[in-house]
């Protein structure tokens, strides 16, 4: 089993974003005089999220913890508001037209996972092998729920190792493949967009290259499950899912994939 500790190095591979918004309740809110309502009322439904959350009815198995089974409304499932593909960088990441959310950037997303604020957490999936450590990023006290998805995006852009591919069976390879030649062809697709859009002729070519094979991304490991769904705590699966005599896991959290 591949795990990857990111605490450390992972703040180079996330969006460098300055922060125009002070800290207010559970996040960051324009301050700017010309700030629209729609984010004002954006602000108040995250707050009242996170009061929803703090006292959530919803009942839970007797083997998880009620007061840390949900992350922030933001990724919490079955209703993440959000539209994120994991081939894609989280600055790509949109909320749709029925969230109050519309228009925002992903900045938002800026808010810790938890009321507990944690420091350190694991994510796990029933989708891939790896585990991965996630810290703050810098300037952050606690991870954030913008922490999880880069961290996530960049574990997930890593080529897929000669080990990671000796052990996929035939069925998996297959899918691998397939998933790597659909995920170029649309890079190449929308390559040729932005060309004909620009009615220029392209300087870099996106072709295959003929005398080298184009790397597998462990994100092709997710086949056509690349849409982000949210997490949630299964620790009958992270029971299983680690070696015995592995000692105490950071706060394990699971993902959850959609098909696109």
């Amino acid at each position: 089993m591949a795990s990857a500790d990111i605490t450390g190095h992972i703040d180079s591979q996330r969006p460098n974003v300055s922060r125009p918004w002070p800290w207010i309740g559970s996040a960051y809110a324009p301050s700017l005089q010309g700030a629209s309502e729609m984010r004002t009322k954006a602000q108040h439904d995250t707050e009242n999220a996170w009061l929803t959350y703090g006292h959530s009815t919803r009942t839970m198995p007797s083997n998880v913890n009620a007061q840390k089974a949900f992350p922030h409304p933001f990724l919490a499932p079955p209703s993440v508001p959000l539209i994120y593909d994991l081939r894609y960088s989280p600055t790509s990441l949109r909320f749709p037209s029925s969230s109050p959310f519309t228009g925002c950037g992903y900045e938002f997303l800026r808010v810790p996972l938890t009321p507990e604020r944690p420091r350190q957490i694991r994510l796990i999936s029933p989708d891939f092998p790896w585990a991965f450590n996630i810290g703050p990023s810098a300037g952050e006290e606690s991870v954030t729920c913008l922490d999880v998805l880069s961290a996530l995006y960049a574990e997930l852009q890593r080529p897929l190792t000669d080990m990671e591919w000796g052990t996929a069976g035939d069925e998996k390879r297959a899918s691998l493949i397939r998933a790597r030649d659909r995920r170029l062809w649309i890079r190449l697709a929308f390559h040729k967009s932005l060309n004909s859009a620009a009615r220029t002729r392209p300087t870099v070519s996106f072709e295959r290259p003929v005398q080298q094979e184009p790397l597998l991304l462990r994100v092709d490991w997710l086949g056509s499950s690349v849409a982000f769904m949210g997490l949630v705590k299964d620790e009958t699966f992270a029971r299983r899912r680690f070696a015995p005599g592995g000692g105490d896991h950071p706060e394990t959290w699971m993902v959850k994939f959609q098909k696109l």
